[in-house]
């Protein structure tokens, strides 16, 4: 069961039951006082329990009016200027829950993630002579849906089929790579927001064989080199808020923390709040 992605009103909203949830993810219009009914109408028509709205900071008093409340932001997202904020209205009361124990590691996860915190610079790793990095092209496809297969047990888009990676590429995404001795072991996706000069790193996908090493490290050491060659003023990434790797890696980078999206995407078969990470 896949996603849907569909405009409604100018919004991108995507909406399924993988995450059994609704996430706006594109909305800089002056309209959300007749937008938030209508998504709202489409999350209780299909049952879902959490809506997530990403919004540029005008539109805050609309959302939390309308029952929302932050739980991350990222200042100057759009075009340098204007923060964003995640907002979420929770459905089912349940879905906002979590236990004590989760809790403790989100906290810990985050305490030690910020206290590994440095710059560029001092982050900077040389990379091993059997590795290469390198920006993905459409004649690595195949090898990428098949690392996406290997990778993820459930994906809310078909990222394991090849036309869809090439209809993403038309719709500014791009894919980089880390090459083991010739062999794709790490990828990243990246969706490309020219118009909000900003970034967001989608997921990385790591081949069962090489898990527990940190080696998405690398990659993000060579994205970050190339949004700044093209001008991009922000990047971002949603980080499973458990998962102390990957949360160090991106303080280690110059990352700053932006919050936490509880009880927010599936991944494997548990689902798992998502810390925000951000660098401008």
């Amino acid at each position: 069961m896949f996603d849907t992605v569909e405009k409604i009103d100018g919004a991108e909203v995507h909406h399924g039951a993988t995450h059994n949830r609704l996430y706006l993810t594109h909305s800089t219009q002056n309209n959300w006082d007749s937008l938030i009914p209508k998504i709202k109408d489409i999350a209780h028509k299909k049952k879902y329990d959490k809506i997530l709205g990403k919004v540029p900071e005008q539109a805050i008093p609309v959302f939390e009016s309308s029952g929302y409340q932050i739980e991350a932001k990222i200042p100057c997202l759009y075009n340098g200027k204007t923060t964003g904020y995640f907002l979420a209205e929770y459905l089912n009361k349940e879905r906002c829950q979590n236990d004590e124990r989760s809790l403790k590691t989100i906290a810990s996860v985050k305490s030690i993630a910020e206290a590994a915190k440095s710059t560029s610079e001092e982050g900077y790793m040389n990379l091993p002579a059997n590795f290469k990095v390198r920006k993905l092209t459409t004649k690595d496809f195949t090898t990428l849906a098949d690392l996406h297969q290997k990778a993820f047990k459930s994906y809310s888009f078909p990222i394991h089929d090849v036309p869809y990676l090439l209809e993403l590429a038309e719709q500014n995404h791009e894919f980089y790579g880390l090459f083991n001795e010739g062999e794709l072991i790490v990828s990243a996706m990246l969706h490309i927001h020219e118009k909000e000069s900003n970034i967001e790193i989608i997921d990385f996908a790591t081949h069962p064989n090489f898990r527990g090493q940190n080696l998405s490290y690398y990659l993000l050491q060579e994205i970050k080199e190339k949004s700044a060659a093209i001008g991009c003023k922000t990047i971002y990434a949603l980080v499973r808020a458990t998962s102390y790797g990957l949360n160090i890696t991106f303080s280690k980078h110059g990352f700053l923390f932006g919050g936490t999206l509880y009880n927010n995407t599936v991944i494997g078969n548990s689902l798992e709040s998502m810390n925000v990470w951000y660098c401008n």
